[in-house]
Formats: structure tokens, sequence, C-alpha cells
């Protein structure tokens, strides 16, 4: 026997167009998050073909009141990763981490201080991280030029210096880890091996503003109260240096594109 309608309530014509219009909101929505998200995609895709990563390696030294001018004063040996952001054949955006060592000594060098009688020396691993704009000279790596596999560069950026500071003042002559600000500059050469392999050589130099890179310690061979001491709190005193010398090879993550005018 057949179920009667007579007794099935009929759902208002406003309640349907209420729960169409609900639908059709929430499927708007989803179709609007789904494109955002095929936007963000293909932006980050686009933009992974101007991506480098890769390694270098190299030496570093230190300048300051141990070694007021010499260039590659008892050098160590000092290695880091690079990730570089190409912008246009002219610039590019470069980060940096590395861990690099610089050593000293006295008397050496011909530095000579006023009451210095004893030797000295010390060793010191420091951690060194900057974000850098690249300048390359001429245009490089260009999508549509095949003569661009070689450019000289300069580099300028901020970056900072992560070490051990000797301290008087906690727990009785002990060590904490601090972070400060250094100014980097440097000079070099990149060069496409091919459509993925690049190599490069960079000369550069850290402008720190503290004057404790040579101080580990209280066996100073001067009074560090003594203007020709090592360590000075006075800004007109911060002249500690150090500087890096290597090579790096990178690898573009993604192929680059050939479309007309990609962003060149």
């Amino acid at each position: 026997m057949a179920a009667s309608n007579k007794n099935v309530p009929k759902v208002p014509k406003e309640m349907k167009l209420r729960k169409l219009s609900v639908g059709y909101y929430f499927n708007t929505i989803k179709s609007k998050m789904l494109i955002l998200l095929f936007m963000m995609a293909f932006g980050i895709a686009k933009s992974q073909d101007r991506i480098e990563l890769g390694v270098m390696a190299g030496a570093s030294y230190y300048i300051g009141d141990l070694n007021p001018q010499k260039q590659f004063y008892k050098p160590g040996f000092s290695y880091g990763g690079i990730a570089r952001y190409v912008l246009t054949d002219r610039f590019a955006l470069k980060g940096t981490a590395s861990m690099v060592r610089i050593k000293g000594s006295y008397p050496d060098n011909d530095v000579l201080f006023p009451e210095g009688e004893q030797t000295y020396s010390f060793n010191r691993a420091m951690g060194d991280a900057a974000l850098q704009m690249e300048f390359n000279f001429t245009s490089y790596d260009h999508p549509f030029i095949g003569t661009t596999n070689f450019t000289p560069f300069i580099s300028f950026g901020l970056g900072t210096t992560i070490y051990k500071r000797f301290s008087t003042d906690i727990e009785n002559n002990s060590e904490q880890t601090v972070f400060i600000l250094s100014l980097p500059i440097g000079v070099g050469f990149k060069y496409k091996v091919n459509k993925w392999v690049r190599v490069g050589a960079e000369w550069s130099f850290r402008k720190t503003f503290v004057d404790d890179l040579d101080y580990v310690g209280n066996n100073l061979p001067v009074n560090p109260d003594d203007p020709y001491g090592f360590y000075q709190e006075t800004t007109l005193h911060n002249n500690d240096w150090y500087s890096f010398a290597g090579v790096s090879i990178t690898v573009s993550m993604f192929r680059r594109k050939t479309e007309c005018n990609s962003g060149y």
C-alpha cells in the first residue's frame, strides 16, 4: 500500500531559496579560496626559478689592535651556506650563514704597546649571518642573452656576529653568548657554468662596533683601561673588523623560464 503524501509538510519556497543561497554562498567562498590558493601556488612556483642555494668556503682573518692593517693575517678556515634570490639581471638579494675563525698573537706584526710585556694569543670561532644586496656591473644570467655568463659585483647590507664574550661581571669571569651588529661589504665575481650551476668568489669585510673580538681572558699584555689597550668601551676605539675571502657554488633550484620579458 503506497504511503500517502497528504500529511507530508511542504517546505516553504522562501526556505528553499534561503538554503540555495547559503549553499551558493559557501560554494562561492570555496571557489574563491581555491582560486586564491592556486594564485599563491602559481606565484611561489613562478618565483622559484629565481632561487639559488649553495655552499661557500674560504679563509677568514681579523683586523684590530693586534693587526691594524695586514691583510690575510693568521687566516682561519671558514664555511657556510648561501641563498640568493635573483631580482633582475643586475640585482640580487643574498643571505649567508657561516662559521668563521679569527686568530691573533702579541707581540707580532710589528705591534708594540707601551706597557705590553707578556705574550698573548687568541683563537676565536664566531657565527656570522648577513642579508646583502648584490649589484652586478654587467648584465648577468639574462634569459634572452647568451653572453651574460660572467660579471663582477659588489655587495652590501646588514649582518650579525655571534660569539662568546668574556665578562668579569657575570659569575666571576665567565663567557656569555652575544649578538652584535655588523656591516658587511664585499666585491667579487660570478660565473654561470650551465643552466643549473653557478660559481663565484668574494672578498668581504665585516665592520663591527665592538673592540673585544680579541679579548678572551684576563691575561692581556696591557692594562684594559689604558688607551692603547685591547678592550675599549668607548665608540672611538671600537675598531675590530674581520674579513672573509672564499669561493661559492650555487644551484638554480628550478630551470629559468624563458617567456618573453619574464620580469626582465
